[in-house]
């Protein structure tokens, strides 16, 4: 018998902890039809995650077709508990890559068991989904031509901005839009943002800075690119669950709390934002994240 490994014991613990409070919870339903995420996910076998492709930084496929990211990286860590959890270590994970507007309509449909992308915690989402743990923080800046500099408000004036729909840069963006008496351009996905920028038929693209240094990073037009202006929002990411669905909930957040303590997703934010194609330091917003763990949405 090989000998064990001095963090085995510690993994066993919270295989046991993670037991014993899904036990419970799996015995509570939901609001919504009456049937928990975790029971729906333990009939099927499958655990349907999904995510806003975001290429580089939190979930991507890469050139062999894997799903991967930081948040991926994360969401992992969650699968491999629910295994535990439910004593089906042959689960499975189906990732489905989506455009921001479905994300909330396919929690609230049951389509999806978990959105791992990167999703900013605001009290209006709330309403509708329930949040994990705040995971990263950025906030909203542009992404512009060289010869174009955005710096605070002002500086935006009749300007002609593009937004994904469906996201926070869309709803910052419209709030300043009257003032600034600004032309708002509503792309489908960051992709289509980034090539009306290309091509010079928008001023900017309005998006959260961390996904903006990774589209840049992509972009073959990037040396006559550059991210401006101050941030106009902090944003905290978080992942999006089905509203009132305590099991699947429970299961998360004690995954990522475990990470936090473990100092693993420090590491794993390193992995990813710390390389040679993006260096972003953590933000003050960041570690003080992990260092008291919290679920603040912003207004």
């Amino acid at each position: 018998m090989p000998a064990l490994s001095p963090r085995a014991p510690l993994a066993c613990l919270l295989a046991l902890t993670l037991l014993c409070a899904a036990a419970p919870a799996l015995a509570q339903t939901p609001a919504r039809g009456g049937v928990s995420a975790l029971e729906r996910i333990a009939r099927s076998g499958v655990v349907h995650v999904g995510y806003i492709p975001t290429p580089g930084t939190f979930a991507f496929r890469d050139a062999a077709g894997g799903t991967v990211g930081y948040s991926i990286d994360v969401c992992q860590r969650v699968v491999q508990n629910l295994r535990k959890v439910l004593a089906q270590p042959a689960l499975r994970v189906e990732f489905r890559p989506l455009e921001a507007a479905q994300r909330i309509p396919l929690l609230k449909a049951g389509s999806i068991d978990i959105e791992c992308g990167g999703n900013t915690n605001t009290v209006g989402r709330q309403k509708d989904v329930d949040f994990s743990h705040t995971l990263f923080t950025t906030g909203v800046r542009f992404l512009a031509r060289q010869s174009v500099l955005i710096d605070g408000v002002p500086s935006l004036w009749r300007r002609r901005i593009a937004v994904s729909n469906g996201t926070t840069a869309q709803e910052t963006m419209a709030r300043v839009q009257r003032e600034q008496e600004l032309q708002l351009v509503v792309v489908a996905n960051d992709a289509e943002g980034v090539r009306l920028v290309e091509e010079g038929k928008v001023d900017a693209f309005a998006q959260d800075d961390v996904l903006l240094y990774a589209l840049l990073a992509a972009s073959p037009k990037k040396d006559s690119l550059h991210v401006t202006g101050r941030h106009l929002t902090v944003e905290p990411y978080a992942f999006m669950l089905p509203k009132d669905d305590a099991p699947l909930r429970e299961v998360v957040d004690r995954t990522v709390l475990a990470l936090m303590h473990s100092g693993e997703l420090a590491a794993l934010y390193r992995k990813w934002f710390d390389t040679d194609a993006l260096r972003i330091p953590m933000s003050a917003h960041m570690r003080e994240n992990i260092r008291y763990p919290n679920k603040y949405g912003i207004p």
